[in-house]
């Protein structure tokens, strides 16, 4: 009983999301993902497009991903979002993360399908202009 409300509240939301946008909705972030781990010292940037309920992110559409439906919702003091980006043939990525005021900061997972998991932190603030 408890998963079949939780699914109907995600079903809701994402309805939500896709009909209305969410708190988030009209805002774009420019972004540092950098790998975790000692070893990784290189970052690259991205920029967040949340609009309509979707988020577009540069890099990814340049690499074959859509925009994808994301969920949001209002938390003490900022806003969390997650989504998934699947595309043909291409490995899910997650974006989970938090909005606070003008910065964001968050997760990027990549689950490769041989196995491998790479996780990303990524921050920044919001795009002006």
């Amino acid at each position: 009983m408890k998963s079949l409300a939780g699914a109907f509240f995600a079903a809701v939301n994402l309805l939500y999301a896709a009909l209305f946008g969410g708190p988030i909705d009209g805002t774009a972030w420019d972004v540092k993902v950098k790998e975790e781990g000692f070893f990784h010292w290189t970052s690259r940037q991205e920029t967040l497009i949340f609009h309509g309920g979707k988020v577009a992110i540069a890099g990814e559409v340049a690499r074959g991903y859509s925009p994808a439906l994301y969920e949001s919702k209002n938390e003490e003091g900022g806003t969390a979002f997650s989504l998934v980006l699947n595309g043909d043939g291409r490995d899910p990525v997650e974006w989970s993360g938090r909005v606070e005021g003008e910065r964001i900061a968050g997760f990027m997972v990549v689950r490769a399908r041989d196995g491998r998991t790479l996780r990303y932190q990524f921050s920044g603030a919001r795009k002006n202009g």
